[in-house]
C-alpha cells in the first residue's frame, strides 16, 4: 500500500509542531491556518476545552452517535463534523467516527484525468483524517474492520449513475469501455458503502451522521441503515456563507421543509421577518452574503437589458439551465429524459413558433466549479445557426440574472434557484424537475413533455396572481433562508472549502451557540433543525 509522499509526512509532524510554538509565541489559531495550512488543525484540535461543562448543561439520557466521515482528507466535511462531535461530547453523548483506511476503487478524491495521482491522494487523504479524528479522543472506526468478511455485492445504479455524472463533471454519459471500466470501480465502491452501512446498523447506534448522503461513498450505507431503522442525519453547506443545513433521512443535497412549510404557507411575514428577508434577497444581487458569486456583471433597466440582447417586442421566455453534473441538477427529472434534451427541445420548438422569443442563461457556474460538458457546446453543435428568435447568455458574461428576470413572461428551470427567485419578482416559473421549491403554490409545474409544450403554446401572462406569488415565494424564502440555513461559523476558511483552522469550539462557547442547540435538540428529541421564527 502506497504511504504519503515523505515530504506529506513531514508536514504531518512539522506543521503542528510550528503551530504550538505559534500559540506560545501568542499567535492566534486563525492566522496560523493561513500562514502553515491545514495541518494546524491537527495541533489545534487536542487542545479545545472539552471538559468545563456544568453537569446540568449535560443529558441524562446519552445517545450513541456514529459520524459516518469516511474521507477524512476533506478537511471542510471532517472539519464540521469535528465541531459537531465535540457538541454532541460537551452533552454527555457517545461520539464514533468512521473513517475510510483507503478501501474505496474509486471516491470524491479521486479525479478524472488524474489516476497515476489516485494512490498518493488516497494515502494523503487517510493520513490526515486518521490524525485530525484521532486527535478528538473519539473512537475511530476503520472501513476494512468494518467489511472485513462481508459480502460486497447488490446494483446500486442510482449513486453509481450520480457518482459518474459528478467523476467526468457532465451531465449525460457517453459510453466507451473507459466509462464502462470505470462504471465498475464505482459499483465496487458502493458496495463497500453498502457493507458499512449494514456493519453499523448491526452496531445499533442511536443516530448516524453523514455529508451528502448520495454518490457512492455515502448513498448505499444510508440506504442500508434506513433500511435497518437507524436513523440517518444529513448535512451540507447553505447557500448564505458560514451555514450549514440539517436533514433527517433525506440525502443532503435535497432542501428539506416540506413539513415546515405546511405549517407556515398561510402565515403572513411580521414586519420584522419582512425586513430580514427583504435585506438578504437584495445581498443576492451581488451575492455579498453568500458562500459562491454566481452573478455577474451590474444590474440594468428593463430596456437596457432588451437592447443587450436584441429582443423584440414579443412574448418573451427565458429558460435557465444548471451545472449538469451537479447533485442539485442529476437525476431529478420529471418532464425530459435530461436536462440537455430539454434544452435542444425547447429551442427546437421556439424555432418553428416564431412570434414568441427564448433568452437561454446557462448558469454561471460553469465558469466557477467547472464542467466538461458546457451546454453552449452541446447547443452549437445541435444548432451551428441559432433560430433568429433564440438568445443564448453564456456563463461568462457579465449579464446579472436579476436584469434578465425582468425581461421574461415566463421563466423555466430545471432545478436552479432561480426558480424561486423569479417568483420573488412577480414573474411566473415554469418547472420541469424535482426541487425543493415545486409544488409550494408559486410555480407551474409540469408533469410531461405535451404539458411542457402545451403550456408554452397557451400561456397567458395575466392568468397569474402576482401578488400572491410574491407573498408565498417571501414566506417560503424566509423559512429556507433565515430558518433552515443554521449560522455555522466555526471554521476558519481561507477560500471555499479551505477550513484551516475552527473557532468558538470550547465545549461552553459551543453549548451557547443558537445553531448548537438547534443541532442538538433535533438530534435528541428527532425534531426539525430550524431556527425559531424571529
Amino acid at each position: 500500500m502506497v504511504k504519503p509522499h515523505w515530504k506529506y509526512r513531514l508536514r504531518l509532524a512539522g506543521v503542528p509542531l510550528l503551530a504550538r510554538l505559534g500559540r506560545c509565541a501568542g499567535l492566534s489559531w486563525d492566522r496560523l491556518g493561513r500562514k502553515l495550512g491545514r495541518e494546524v488543525l491537527l495541533a489545534q484540535v487536542p487542545r479545545i476545552d472539552r471538559n468545563h461543562v456544568p453537569a446540568e448543561r449535560r443529558t441524562d439520557k446519552p445517545l450513541d452517535v456514529v459520524c459516518m466521515t469516511m474521507m477524512g482528507g476533506n478537511h471542510r466535511l471532517a472539519g464540521v463534523e469535528v465541531v459537531l462531535g465535540l457538541a454532541l461530547r460537551a452533552r454527555g453523548h457517545r461520539v464514533r467516527y468512521v473513517l475510510c483506511d483507503r478501501q474505496l476503487d474509486c471516491c470524491e478524491v479521486k479525479w478524472q484525468g488524474q489516476e497515476p495521482a489516485w494512490p498518493a491522494a488516497c494515502a494523503k487523504c487517510h493520513a490526515f483524517g486518521q490524525r485530525l479524528l484521532g486527535a478528538t479522543g473519539c473512537e475511530v472506526l476503520n472501513v476494512s474492520d468494518l467489511i472485513a468478511g462481508r459480502p460486497l455485492e447488490g446494483e446500486h445504479e442510482e449513486y453509481v449513475e450520480s457518482a459518474l455524472l459528478k467523476h467526468y463533471h457532465v451531465g449525460v454519459l457517453e459510453e466507451d469501455p473507459s466509462v464502462r471500466a470505470r462504471r465498475e470501480r464505482f459499483l465496487q465502491a458502493a458496495r463497500v458503502s453498502a457493507a458499512v452501512g449494514q456493519a453499523l446498523a448491526e452496531l445499533r447506534p442511536d443516530r448516524v451522521i453523514m455529508s451528502h448522503g448520495i454518490y457512492c461513498t455515502w448513498g448505499p450505507a444510508r440506504e442500508a441503515l434506513l433500511a435497518a431503522n437507524v436513523p440517518v442525519v444529513t448535512y451540507g453547506e447553505g447557500k448564505k456563507r458560514d451555514t450549514e443545513k440539517f436533514n433527517w433521512n433525506t440525502s443532503a443535497d435535497w432542501w428539506d421543509v416540506s413539513a415546515e412549510w405546511d405549517k407556515v404557507r398561510d402565515t403572513p411575514l411580521t414586519p420584522a421577518q419582512q425586513k430580514i428577508i427583504d435585506d438578504y434577497l437584495a445581498s443576492r444581487r451581488s451575492h455579498s452574503q453568500d458562500a459562491r458569486v454566481y452573478n455577474f456583471g451590474q444590474e440594468e433597466s428593463l430596456a437596457q437589458t432588451r437592447r443587450r440582447l436584441r429582443l423584440e417586442d414579443k412574448p418573451t421566455f427565458v429558460l435557465f439551465t444548471n451545472v449538469l453534473w451537479d447533485a442539485a441538477s442529476a437525476q431529478r427529472e420529471i418532464a425530459f429524459s435530461n436536462p440537455v434534451q430539454w434544452v435542444l427541445d425547447t429551442i427546437a420548438w421556439f424555432d418553428t413558433h416564431r412570434d414568441r422569443q427564448l433568452v437561454v442563461k446557462i448558469h454561471p457556474a460553469e465558469v466557477v466549479i467547472g464542467t466538461n460538458q458546457p451546454f453552449a457546446s452541446l447547443i452549437a453543435r445541435h444548432f451551428p445557426t441559432l433560430p433568429p428568435n433564440v438568445r443564448v447568455i453564456e456563463p461568462a458574461e457579465k449579464v446579472n440574472s436579476w436584469s434578465i428576470l425582468r425581461v421574461a413572461d415566463l421563466g423555466i428551470v430545471h432545478t436552479s434557484t432561480v426558480g424561486m427567485e423569479l417568483p420573488l419578482e412577480g414573474v411566473p416559473c415554469m418547472v420541469v424537475s424535482r426541487t425543493h421549491f415545486r409544488g409550494r403554490g408559486f410555480t407551474v409545474d409540469v408533469e410531461s413533455r405535451d404539458e411542457y409544450f402545451r403550456t408554452l403554446e397557451t400561456w397567458d401572462p395575466f392568468s397569474v396572481d402576482r401578488k400572491r406569488l410574491v407573498e408565498l415565494a417571501t414566506r417560503y424564502a424566509y423559512l429556507l433562508f433565515e430558518r433552515y440555513q443554521l449560522p455555522f461559523p466555526f471554521l476558519r476558511e481561507i477560500t471555499v472549502n479551505d477550513v484551516r483552522s475552527l473557532a468558538g469550539c470550547d465545549a461552553s462557547e459551543l453549548l451557547d451557540h443558537p445553531t448548537i442547540g438547534v443541532f442538538l435538540r433535533g438530534i435528541e428529541q428527532r425534531g426539525e433543525f430550524l431556527l425559531e421564527a424571529t
